[in-house]
């Protein structure tokens, strides 16, 4: 409302008078002529008022057309493709027009946006030209009506000149008086103001249509270049089928439409099966990753158990014979109970041999349940093509347990060989 108040001419035009009338009332402008034809009736200040809204109204048509012309460079569409752009296009390309310098009303911006949005609209660009043809007249009519107050107040001054007349004159017959002939002051003064006013209307008339000739014939220019403008930027931009009816941008259209979709499915398949071929990528990595892992983690468990149990039966027997080679003849008696303590020992090394002998049988049927587990991956990865990989690693994995176990076996033979040596020698 602040806007539309301050660009006002009524409030502009009456501004101005108000002030002209006050310098004249206080004495700052005392020209005879001027005082005379401007301000000596009340006719004379209703007809300068209705001039100086009208001259306020022209100067602020004279200051839009001005920025408008100022603002033509910037308001503009980039350069058209090779090969035109397609109608879908009109909806990014609308969103690009600068609004302008003076907004809404500016006749470029304004023509620009409504022949994009006759393309968003229809979805074809057949018709634009003679479209932006229409618009062209549109704001030619547009142009005309914004001078509707300049050419009212242009007719009622000249009426309010007659009216003055009308007055004077009423005003001379009134003093008329044939008895007294000899004092006519009152039917001069009248006929004064008749005369006065008439010359003040149409004087500010022909100032006003002067005015208003020489705004109007700037504004066309503008209009002009606005529609070079306009015809340069969307002339031809866009691709047409050249068939009135739209059969031909219908199967287009379906065509581009059909095409994209198939794009799209297209797409969606290729990254469906890449994510598929990497999830059995990694599904396949984790699983011969933990079994090796797990078979490696209970054979190092397996064997350093059983090395640590040898060893320590290795030291144990050791210390026994030592002691007992050093006081085999000098107590018989002491011998006897150390060879049975020996035999308790050695029947607590048989114990935990046992033990230790017993794990490996364990660890056996772990690796069975094991190797039924490679069995069911070997036919899932025969399915997958990789059986070639898959026997190797087994073979390898056998052929390790294979040369383990006969090593195993061969030391339990030897420490149960050297277990029974003292006792045969003490018997």
């Amino acid at each position: 409302m602040s806007r539309l108040f301050l660009r006002s001419p009524l409030l502009w035009g009456t501004g101005v008078a108000f002030c002209f009338f006050s310098l004249v009332q206080r004495g700052v402008i005392r020209d005879e002529y001027v005082v005379r034809y401007l301000a000596g009736h009340w006719v004379e200040y209703i007809e300068v008022g209705l001039f100086c809204i009208g001259l306020s109204s022209l100067a602020m048509k004279l200051l839009s057309t001005i920025r408008q012309k100022n603002s033509l460079v910037d308001c503009c569409l980039a350069a058209t493709p090779s090969g035109g752009q397609h109608p879908s296009e009109a909806d990014g390309l609308q969103r690009q027009v600068v609004g302008g310098t003076s907004g809404e009303s500016a006749y470029l911006p304004k023509r620009l946006r409504d022949g994009l949005d006759f393309v968003i609209r229809t979805g074809k660009a057949d018709d634009l030209e003679d479209h932006l043809k229409y618009l062209a007249d549109i704001d030619g009519a547009r142009a005309h009506a914004s001078y509707g107050l300049v050419r009212f107040i242009v007719w009622a001054i000249p009426i309010m000149g007659f009216l003055g007349t009308v007055i004077g004159i009423t005003v001379a017959i009134a003093n008329l008086s044939p008895t007294e002939l000899e004092n006519i002051s009152g039917v001069v003064a009248g006929l004064g103001t008749a005369f006065d006013t008439t010359a003040t209307a149409l004087g500010l008339s022909m100032v006003l249509m002067f005015t208003q000739f020489v705004i109007e014939r700037v504004e066309q220019g503008l209009l002009d270049q606005v529609d070079e403008q306009a015809w340069d930027s969307l002339a031809g931009r866009f691709q047409t089928d050249g068939i009135a009816d739209g059969s031909a941008l219908a199967v287009a259209r379906l065509g581009d439409a059909v095409g994209k979709s198939s794009a799209k499915l297209i797409e969606a398949q290729t990254h469906s099966w890449q994510e598929l071929q990497g999830v059995a990528s990694n599904s396949l990595e984790n699983v011969f990753g933990s079994l090796g892992e797990r078979l490696q983690e209970t054979l190092s468990g397996s064997l350093d158990e059983t090395l640590g149990a040898w060893k320590e039966s290795l030291v144990e027997a050791h210390r026994v014979l030592a002691n007992e080679r050093d006081g085999r003849w000098e107590h018989a008696g002491q011998i006897m109970a150390d060879a049975a303590v020996a035999f308790d020992k050695q029947q607590a090394a048989v114990a935990k041999q046992s033990a230790a002998l017993e794990k490996v049988i364990a660890m056996l049927s772990e690796i069975v349940s094991m190797e039924q587990k490679l069995e069911s991956n070997l036919n899932a990865v025969t399915a997958s093509g990789r059986f070639e990989e898959a026997i190797i690693s087994l073979s390898a994995a056998t052929q390790l347990l294979a040369a383990r176990s006969p090593s195993v076996a061969g030391s339990k033979q030897a420490l149960l060989a050297e277990d029974n040596t003292p006792v045969e020698k003490v018997a």
